[in-house]
């Protein structure tokens, strides 16, 4: 078989753009169609020409899917020790591991690196170099009404609880799929989910913008059996000290100022030095 499959390649080799245009359309006639093309009697080129016509929040919806697909096939099978557990429903997280000797259960988010504009969306100012950002939030929006309702007002006799941002508690471990900076799929940043920045207004919810290290740090990493060891842990840890990098930050500005206006300082009066003895 080798040796007609390796004459059939030498001939493949040679063909214009046309005749193996045509040779692709009868293998492709001869070949299964993918699941997808068949549920949607449409096939791949179609769906993939829609796709890049989409909107920007569309094709990131897409990235994101795939992000999730290339986790399940090329991260998870080098994993030691956990099983991948079935999903039937919606849950706040994209897998379910069970430790194959403890029965210890870990859940995974995953999600992909920010962009705007087809660029890596970058943390400045008060943040460390190579700090990224992640948007940490359902896709879709919704609100839940909590309470009883009211004869004059439904809305005023219940409270509004947002849906879309994640609760802490929701899983344990996020995984950012760094792709739009690497061009890499299998490219994955971890952290326990525990030490993520809450918001502002509701420590009880995990804030949108969360700063992603490009490279591993004592709160990223780029292995998944290492942040499955921090999680079992139960270590606690901030994944960036807001409060305290914006003080160092205007501390360093301030001294930077300082500095310059020493120099200047310094660069008058050595001015008014020669001046001095130029005149003399």
């Amino acid at each position: 078989m080798k040796e007609h499959v390796d004459a059939i390649s030498a001939v493949l080799r040679d063909l214009t753009q046309d005749e193996a245009r045509a040779v692709y359309e009868l293998l492709r006639s001869k070949l299964p169609k993918h699941s997808l093309e068949a549920k949607w009697n449409i096939s791949w080129e179609i769906i993939l020409d829609a796709i890049e016509r989409s909107q920007d929040i569309t094709q990131r919806g897409v990235r994101g899917v795939i992000a999730e697909a290339v986790f399940e096939a090329q991260v998870l099978p080098r994993l030691i020790g956990w099983k991948k557990e079935p999903l039937n429903g919606e849950f706040p997280y994209d897998f379910k591991l069970k430790n194959t000797t403890t029965g210890r259960v870990i859940t995974i988010q995953i999600k992909l690196q920010r962009t705007e504009s087809g660029v890596p969306l970058t943390k400045k100012g008060f943040y460390p170099r190579q700090t990224y950002v992640v948007e940490v939030q359902r896709t879709r929006t919704g609100i839940q009404r909590r309470g009883k309702k009211s004869d004059v007002s439904e809305q005023s006799a219940a409270t509004e609880v947002q849906t879309r941002p994640y609760r802490f508690g929701s899983f344990d471990i996020l995984g950012v799929s760094m792709q739009p900076l690497t061009g890499d799929w299998t490219k994955f940043m971890y952290t326990a989910e525990s030490w993520l920045i809450p918001r502002a207004k509701d420590a009880h919810l995990i804030d949108i913008m969360q700063p992603v290290s490009a490279v591993p740090t004592e709160v990223w990493t780029n292995r998944l059996d290492i942040a499955i060891e921090w999680v079992l842990s139960g270590e606690k840890k901030v994944l960036f000290d807001i409060a305290k990098a914006k003080a160092a930050y205007a501390s360093e500005r301030e001294q930077d100022r300082i500095a310059k206006a020493e120099m200047r300082s310094s660069a008058r009066n050595l001015t008014k030095i020669e001046n001095k003895k130029s005149r003399e």
